[in-house]
């Protein structure tokens, strides 16, 4: 993928002239007010990415680029930073998937996509100590819903800090890409992968269209029987499969769920997230466990162990995941 180049000082006139037309006409109000406290809108100067592109790539960044985080922050972005720490594996893979990959220096140690990860700093995912992220000087930290705890230390710190917690459907996936396109410098990118994505996601639902009654379906999380509810992008792919699951009425994202409640549902397919080196769990130990041999997915040979690292991160790949879904479900549908 090429990165693409941001306009050199010497058409800086030019430059400037083209960001207002289009800010005018795609990013709305920004804030420019400085404040630390969540909820508060923050100034945020960021220096330009240094250019290693082809200059065939060449755009103009429509910045000043204004975005309001999960925590109800408004951060504006004069320019593209260049020092990127990401904390979130979703939020990785749409960084390289827009080209900014090379913008950032810093990874949680689960961020293993795309192969070009294995270069770049490991830090902690679960409550990260700010030291290590200091010592890289970033001018954009990017925290999940794992690290929303610790925002307001790494902000106290000086550090420009992106709270982008899990999405809940498929419709916010498309926005963090959007989102992360345009902070990047790389908007016309994240514009285009969204886009396609979205064609891809209207020819399942075509796909699916004469489906009238979907298979029940367990979807495992870790072998203490968590599951995924309706308020997680998990659940937004379930639904558009037009599967129903075991956890379709659940007030949280990710209930735990007893053994009878999934044996008197009696699923008629089971997908594994915690099979493999993510639980050691398989076809062969969920057949072992007390009471569940009856299960017609078990008496059917549904239980399919599926790629964690793939089925639960809400990035680029998320329409793989819908595509591999509906093949589990529908093996007879074309």
């Amino acid at each position: 993928m090429r990165y693409p180049l941001f306009l050199r000082a010497t058409v800086l006139g030019v430059a400037l002239l083209l960001a207002v037309a289009l800010l005018s006409a795609a990013c709305g109000d920004g804030d420019d007010r400085e404040a630390s406290a969540p909820g508060s809108a923050t100034a945020v100067t960021v220096t330009t990415p240094s250019a290693s592109a082809s200059p065939a790539a060449s755009v103009v960044a429509a910045f000043p680029v204004s975005v309001t985080d999960s925590g109800g922050t408004t951060v504006t972005f004069t320019e593209a930073p260049k020092r990127i720490i990401s904390y979130s594996p979703g939020a990785t893979e749409v960084l390289f998937a827009v080209g900014a990959g090379g913008q950032v220096v810093g990874v949680d140690k689960f961020s293993d996509y795309p192969p070009e990860t294995s270069t770049k700093t490991r830090l902690e995912y679960s409550k990260p100590a700010p030291e290590p992220a200091l010592a890289l000087q970033p001018d954009l930290v990017i925290m999940a819903t794992r690290q929303e705890g610790q925002v307001a230390q790494f902000r106290a710190l000086g550090m420009t800090v992106l709270l982008l917690k899990e999405p809940a459907d498929l419709a916010a996936v498309l926005d963090q890409i959007r989102t992360l396109g345009k902070v990047t410098g790389h908007a016309a990118e994240g514009e285009r992968i969204a886009a396609t994505l979205e064609e891809r996601i209207d020819a399942v639902e075509k796909r699916v269209a004469g489906v009238i009654d979907g298979p029940l379906v367990f979807y495992e999380v870790s072998p203490e029987l968590h599951t995924a509810g309706p308020q997680t992008f998990i659940g937004s792919l379930l639904a558009t499969a037009k599967a129903k699951y075991v956890a379709q009425g659940a007030t949280t994202a990710f209930p735990q769920l007893s053994a009878e409640t999934i044996i008197s549902s009696n699923p008629a397919v089971i997908l594994l997230a915690d099979g493999g080196g993510s639980g050691s769990q398989s076809a062969s130990t969920v057949i072992a466990r007390p009471g569940w041999e009856g299960i017609d997915a078990v008496r059917n040979g549904r239980v399919h162990v599926i790629d964690s690292n793939l089925f639960n991160r809400p990035g680029p790949r998320v329409v793989d995941v819908l595509e591999q879904l509906v093949d589990i479900l529908y093996p007879d549908l074309q």
